[in-house]
């Protein structure tokens, strides 16, 4: 990873420009704890959204759980997610879960979802889940990957599951939603820190690098909110791309 966007060196000077302020860092930079684990379907997409948090100026942490490790190494996770502030598999169960402000899973696979759904606090992944729902601590999970309705399983060829199958997935969704845990699709992952912080989030920019993440998931459009800035560099990528940006009403 590029040095000169290191999250861990970006992390440690606005530690510095906020030692006076502890409370301040948190609710302007707030530490998000992403978990992240391998999938056969969204792993790109969840990628993408951990480089989105990135930029929405939270100070991001990775957690990379012993499977994923196995087959990713760690510089390949830092160089594809752009974040090389990394807990190894072994630093698992030492870290914390009250030591972020918020915990999000980019890559909800069907084996942490049943984990999760079970409370198996006998994984490190759930168990940092669970103690962030018990200390009050937001926690959100893109959903996706455990939707077989969604359209990129069917990009895949993966558009067949059975009514059982679909109907246990949506089950186990609703179960981890009522233990707390935001289900998200992509396009909300911006605004969430400060939605879950109880702030205004601050105005949406739509820039340049997020169209390329759009391009490099064929996504055929982007959902904005309706204050949403788009900069002209954004607009002209967009339009060559034939990539439709669609302002969300109000409500």
């Amino acid at each position: 990873m590029d040095s000169r966007h290191s999250a861990v060196a970006e992390n440690a000077l606005l530690e510095l420009a906020y030692r006076s302020s502890d409370s301040q860092l948190k609710q302007n930079h707030p530490l998000v704890l992403v978990l992240l684990t391998g999938h056969f379907i969204g792993m790109d997409e969840g990628l993408a959204a951990i480089r989105t948090l990135a930029r929405s100026g939270a100070r991001l942490k990775l957690a990379v759980d012993g499977p994923l490790a196995e087959i990713m190494s760690l510089r390949d996770v830092a160089s594809q997610s752009g974040v090389d502030d990394i807990l190894s598999p072994a630093d698992l169960r030492t870290f914390p879960a009250t030591g972020a402000e918020l915990l999000f899973i980019p890559v909800l696979s069907l084996s942490l979802l049943a984990r999760l759904a079970q409370l198996d606090t006998a994984d490190p992944l759930v168990s940092l889940a669970v103690q962030s729902l018990c200390a009050g601590k937001p926690v959100a999970a893109l959903q996706l990957g455990a939707t077989p309705g969604h359209y990129r399983w069917a990009e895949q060829g993966l558009s067949q599951a059975s009514p059982a199958l679909t109907q246990e997935l949506q089950r186990k969704l609703d179960l981890i939603a009522s233990y707390g845990v935001n289900l998200l699709e992509p396009d909300e992952v911006t605004g969430w820190p400060a939605k879950a912080a109880g702030r205004v989030p601050k105005k949406q920019v739509l820039t340049a690098a997020d169209v390329q993440d759009a391009m490099k998931l064929n996504r055929p459009g982007i959902v904005l909110g309706r204050t949403a800035v788009i900069t002209p560099l954004a607009a002209d990528l967009a339009r060559q791309a034939g990539i439709e940006l669609t302002l969300k009403e109000k409500g």
